[in-house]
């Protein structure tokens, strides 16, 4: 696929190897695993022992995925066994958790298409009732897991597809259409959607259907959503599931809970869970995890008294220490109380090995002390854990917890074995930097100290403080004012950075230009200008002149900027721009006095945009002194107290298109404007966002007329220079403006006798507002007077021949045009009579203008109707625009049962241009253009005939030579198909014969009469 993306993929997302495949992080991707079932699980340890079709494996060696890691060698084989294997997979995020199921669940979808296929193939024409429905349904918690778990399933089913009709991945869209109903009757691979969206879709079509090949449900990170998420996901899922089995159910969370353990007991006869942390592993195991903060001097104390609770005669005691003279420490003191001790420092030679070899089969109530660094001690059946230090990482802290491993309590097993199990922290003022994380992980598990917690909310605030980087605040405080993501990089507190600036308004409306739409309640302005709650309007500076000026304050040879800073202004430099930015994170930095130009930093544009962008610290420069002084020309702006109507945790893409489209396609000389609630981080919080338009002067309609005007055209009038006779309407149209004016006088008068008592500044606001009320209330009170005269006269019988009829609009705009004084009817020559002696010319009469029930649309002078022909089948109906130039640009929109088609040219001011309203249902348009000839193509609804009805457009012709194809191919088509099972015989038509046709004279006056009678094929 040259483009990327695949046709036949589902609704509204293209395949892409960037979504399908993310970059695995190494220290999540453990080595080690911890796997328990009913059974004794066997991993697999090449990919020459898995067995998946050849495809999927040459897809994801493709992808990259040459690597077996140990969570998919558990899972892959455990999943593949088919129903009643269920699984629960624990892990870090990028720990390959996703590709653990994935292939497992393509591997079934593949198998039941085929099977399916070779049905219909010992079965054709039949289509078995029970392909319905997806054969896997995935949930994941938000949109952007969607659009990656549905890349890597088609990825891997791109060469699986069997039948047209069947959709190998499917995606729920965000307004429930017909297309996503028929691709779900007509069979579906994977279907992957939000808990929120599978409500959706359930309330739009209740009860629509049930899946009866469901082989696999998974939950992906279900730990991230919520509890009404998963109780309206149950509803659901209660309702499709098949009544001949239940499904293979998968779950992957970050965090072991007792409550998903529970759910698969029930889902599955032989469910596994399988560990990718470790740490999760030794909670989930039975492991008491002990916090306990003490003085250096104190921590052997405490380790001694540990090990007379625990004797190391009875329990196999561990004990983890820094480093080597930490160890000497420690060893001198326990052995100074009289316990034994085996230490294996870091010079430790085969002697101490052997040693150790032999402590692993009897320990004799001897202590082994190591550090992290010895990976080739391999330890599994430990009893007691001490930690006399919390290490430099926490995932090295967490992987101390593999010595007990061995012991952990399988309780899936038929028997289970309890073993007491125990993991001691001694943290001290040298080695606390790890113990927030620790105390997030066991928040979540079990209580604490609250001493403890205090502590590590005071380390957390002292390591912020110290870290180079000042990241910007999450998108979902914003919006929901949490986040669920335990793992979010981005910043959950409020720093001193957030505080408002001068140059950023606080309170009152202001006016902005929209640079960027990033979501439906969140945006890049500019502003323009500030109206304080109380006070005058303040105009900002010019944005021209702005942007002039900060180009013109940038250094022609700007120094590199190094290092940099979190919070720094500095200069971007790329291939296209050079733009201010504010830096926001600077990765580790070796060496200060070594330029590095390879260092990552992300940063913030403040002038362009304010989008936030990863870049090398190569491409950094100073800013000049002056340049450091400007405020930054844009800010974003946020809609206080508005979130998905789904019930997502994000905005769709589509749902931020169709608000950028709005706002960019507003009228000319628009502006926006928004009321200010507080102002943050750069980020002015508004209640409303309103587009407004500043009415232009010549669209007041101000009535004025005097009586000495009326008089002077009610003469002419009732006098005409010429013979002709005036429609009866004129009259009255005078005597309903002579009224008008009389009362508007009247009214005037009266309001300058009331203007005389009241004060000066209230009369000339009063009196404006209310001049400019009357004008445009009596302007419309004329105009429907006008269109009521015009159905009393079109009831009216026309006895006198030589009547003119005149346009009521043609009038009124004489009468109101402030140019002319008379009014001057067309010269329309009068009906000949009888032949008398004197000799007269004969003139052809002409006809009398009729008129419709309303008043005929006027159309400025600049636009012309192009010449449109159309036809239709049993799909679409076909629309033909030809236009007089190949260069000229337009636009197509349905809207409702509408259609809106403009055409405007480069060298000219003309515009062609046309809407046509659709009686019969349709749902959707695509159009393209060939040379001078626009093809628009309007999708039905339902697949059967239009009646259509075009008369009243003038501008529409019907096809006749597609028409007259269409329904020759339909009649020989079903002659052929009579003539083939022996009931006519084919005539032969003589090539010489000609007969009229009684079609002949078919659709000449713009209308299509469907003949009812024919038979037409709907599929």
């Amino acid at each position: 696929m040259p483009d990327g993306k695949d046709p036949n993929y589902e609704v509204g997302d293209p395949y892409s190897k960037q979504e399908a495949i993310r970059p695995l992080v190494v220290t999540n991707c453990s080595e080690y695993v911890v796997a328990h079932s009913t059974y004794s699980l066997r991993p697999a340890r090449f990919f020459s022992e898995v067995l998946m079709l050849p495809h999927i494996l040459e897809t994801m060696r493709k992808l990259g995925l040459n690597r077996l890691l140990r969570l998919q060698a558990y899972s892959w084989p455990h999943l593949g066994a088919g129903l009643g294997h269920g699984a629960l997979i624990v892990g870090a995020p990028r720990s390959g958790r996703t590709f653990a199921y994935v292939p497992p669940v393509c591997q079934a979808v593949c198998k039941v298409l085929a099977e399916s296929r070779r049905q219909r193939m010992l079965h054709p024409g039949k289509w078995p009732e029970n392909e319905l429905g997806a054969v896997a349904l995935i949930l994941v918690p938000d949109l952007a897991r969607v659009r990656q778990v549905s890349a890597m399933c088609q990825a891997l089913l791109r060469k699986a597809r069997s039948e047209d009709g069947v959709t190998l991945t499917l995606s729920v869209p965000t307004a429930v259409s017909s297309e996503f109903l028929l691709r779900l009757l007509n069979g579906v691979g994977c279907l992957v959607a939000t808990p929120a969206q599978l409500a959706c879709f359930w309330r739009e079509a209740p009860g629509l259907l049930r899946f009866p090949r469901l082989q696999f449900l998974v939950y992906d990170d279900v730990d991230l959503m919520s509890a009404e998420q998963l109780r309206n996901a149950k509803l659901v899922v209660q309702e499709i599931l098949p009544t001949s089995h239940y499904p293979q159910v998968v779950m992957e969370a970050r965090s072991y809970s007792e409550a998903l353990m529970t759910k698969m007991r029930m889902a599955s006869n032989h469910p596994a869970v399988i560990f990718g942390d470790v740490l999760e592993a030794a909670l989930y195991g039975g492991t008491r995890i002990r916090i306990f903060l003490a003085r250096l001097q104190a921590k052997s104390d405490k380790v001694v008294q540990v090990l007379k609770q625990r004797s190391p005669q009875a329990y196999r005691t561990v004990v983890y220490c820094m480093d080597d003279a930490e160890m000497q420490e420690l060893v001198q003191a326990l052995e100074d109380r009289g316990f034994g001790c085996l230490p294996y420092f870091q010079t430790s030679d085969l002697e101490v090995l052997e040693q150790f070899h032999h402590w692993l089969a009897n320990t004799r109530g001897v202590i082994l002390l190591c550090t992290d660094n010895c990976p080739e001690l391999i330890i599994r059946n430990a009893h007691t854990l001490i930690h006399y230090g919390m290490g430099n990482s926490f995932s090295k802290f967490k992987m101390r917890h593999l010595t007990l491993s061995g012991n952990l309590t399988n309780s899936l097993a038929p028997t289970v074995s309890q073993v007491s199990l125990l993991s001691l922290v001694l943290l001290d003022n040298s080695n606390q930097r790890q113990l927030p994380r620790l105390v997030d992980f066991l928040r979540s598990h079990q209580q604490l100290d609250p001493a403890v917690v205090a502590v590590a909310q005071r380390i957390r605030r002292d390591i912020e403080s110290k870290k180079s980087n000042e990241q910007a605040l999450c998108g979902q405080i914003f919006v929901f004012g949490e986040c669920r993501d335990p793992v979010c990089e981005d910043r959950h507190h409020v720093a001193d950075l957030d505080r408002r600036p001068s140059y950023v308004p606080a309170s009152g409306d202001v006016k902005v230009q929209l640079v960027r739409v990033y979501s439906p309640t969140h945006f890049c302005v500019r502003l323009l200008e500030h109206l304080p709650p109380k006070g005058n309007s303040k105009a900002m500076p010019f944005l021209a002149i702005q942007e002039i000026r900060l180009k013109l304050l940038q250094d022609k040879q700007p120094h590199r900027y190094w290092p940099p800073v979190a919070g720094a202004i500095c200069m971007l430099h790329t291939a296209h721009i050079k733009e201010r930015v504010r830096v926001l994170k600077v990765a580790p930095i070796q060496d200060v006095n070594l330029l590095s130009s390879d260092i990552a930093v992300k940063v913030q544009a403040l002038d362009v945009d304010t989008r936030v962008v990863e870049a090398q610290s190569g491409r950094l420069f100073e800013c000049s002194k002056a340049l450091l002084q400007e405020p930054p020309m844009s800010c974003d702006l946020r809609l206080l107290g508005v979130v998905p109507q789904s019930g997502e945790s994000s905005w769709a893409e589509e749902e931020r298109t169709t608000v950028e489209c709005w706002l960019k396609n507003l009228p000319k000389g628009h502006f926006l404007q928004a009321k200010i609630q507080f102002a943050a981080a750069n980020t002015l919080f508004v209640q409303d966002l309103v587009a407004m338009v500043y009415a232009d002067n010549s669209s007041r309609i101000i009535w004025e007329a005097d009586e000495s005007t009326l008089k002077k055209m009610e003469k002419e009038i009732e006098e005409p220079e010429s013979p002709q006779v005036l429609h009866a309407r004129c009259p009255r149209l005078i005597q309903k403006a002579r009224e008008v004016t009389q009362k508007n006088q009247l009214m005037q008068k009266d309001q300058e006798f009331k203007s005389k008592a009241t004060p000066k500044s209230n009369s000339n606001i009063q009196s404006s507002s209310q001049s400019n009320e009357d004008s445009m209330s009596q302007l419309y009170k004329c105009i429907r007077n006008c269109a009521m005269f015009q159905l009393e006269d079109a009831k009216q019988v026309k006895n006198d021949p030589n009547q003119v009829t005149i346009d009521p609009v043609e009038f009124l705009n004489q009468v109101m045009g402030g140019g002319s004084n008379q009014c001057d009817p067309p010269q329309v020559n009068p009906k000949p009579k009888k032949k008398t002696n004197k000799a007269r010319t004969a003139l052809p009469p002409v006809p009398a203008k009729t008129f419709k029930e309303e008043i005929p649309l006027q159309t400025h002078p600049n636009v012309s109707r192009p010449y449109v022909t159309y036809y239709q089948n049993t799909a679409t109906l076909e629309l033909q625009v030809c236009l007089p130039e190949d260069d000229q640009q337009y636009g197509a929109l349905f809207l409702g049962s509408q259609i809106f088609f403009t055409a405007t040219s480069k060298l000219s001011d003309l515009v062609h241009q046309f809407f046509l309203n659709l009686k019969f249902p349709y749902s959707s348009v695509c159009h393209h253009m060939v040379g001078r000839t626009a093809y628009i193509s309007v999708v039905k609804s339902l697949a059967f005939v239009d009646p259509l009805d075009f008369a009243e457009y003038r501008f529409m012709k019907p096809n006749l030579e597609m028409f007259y194809k269409i329904e020759d191919s339909k009649s020989n088509s079903f002659k052929r198909l009579l003539a083939y099972r022996g009931y006519v015989q084919e005539k032969v038509h003589d090539e010489h014969s000609s007969e009229d046709s009684d079609e002949e004279e078919r659709d000449l006056d713009g209308t299509e009469r469907v003949d009812h009678g024919k038979l037409f094929d709907l599929f």
